[in-house]
């Protein structure tokens, strides 16, 4: 008997040896995907790209995965995508770099798919209370308002009051939803990326 307890209790130790914690779990994946992206020396530019080289890691520890995720984690969606927040968080810490080229294609294709607009006036009015909005009018009389959101190359001219009314500007431009608590819903602004005067 007492034999035979010894040995169940060397087996649940050896059992429970093999499960890691979640986050022990964790980081190893995250480890594996930092040394083979390192070691192939990959630039990781797709959600695509990392979901390759993440079930890869996941297939190594195959077990533990499932159980903390479920047997059919693959097929499953939500577990798949929180999965991927879960290893993020650890890749982000350890291997940041992975993401450089990543994050500049997400933000290059999200700035190539704007629109942008052009329009030439004289400034009509400005106001500078909370942002800076503003408005040009055409020769031909007609009227458009804008707002400053973000800094770029020339948004000094209208931070550092360079331009004035009256004073004959180009202004591009795109247009672009914004929340408007005054009348409870989302709204479009002309929000302006680059001023020139003339």
């Amino acid at each position: 008997m007492n034999k035979f307890l010894i040995v169940l209790f060397f087996v649940s130790n050896l059992v429970s040896a093999q499960k890691l914690s979640k986050i022990d779990l964790l980081d190893a994946v995250a480890d594996d995907i930092c040394k083979e992206i390192a070691e192939k020396k990959v630039e990781i530019k797709s959600e695509f790209t990392m979901g390759v080289y993440m079930l890869k890691a996941l297939n190594k520890h195959r077990e533990d995965i499932e159980h903390y995720y479920g047997k059919n984690y693959v097929a499953n969606e939500p577990v798949m995508q929180s999965i991927g927040e879960d290893v993020g968080a650890y890749l982000g810490i350890k291997c940041p770099e992975i993401f450089e080229h990543f994050v500049y294609e997400e933000e290059s294709e999200i700035f190539e798919s704007i629109e942008t607009k052009t329009v030439t006036g004289f400034i009509h009015k400005i106001n500078d209370e909370r942002f800076i909005t503003f408005v040009v009018q055409e020769e031909s009389g007609k009227k458009h308002e804008f707002i400053l959101l973000y800094d770029f190359e020339t948004a000094y001219l209208l931070t550092d009051k360079l331009v004035k009314v009256k004073d004959k500007v180009e202004i591009s431009y795109y247009v672009g939803e914004l929340y408007d608590a005054k009348v409870g819903k989302f709204v479009n602004y002309n929000i302006v990326s680059y001023i020139q005067a003339k």
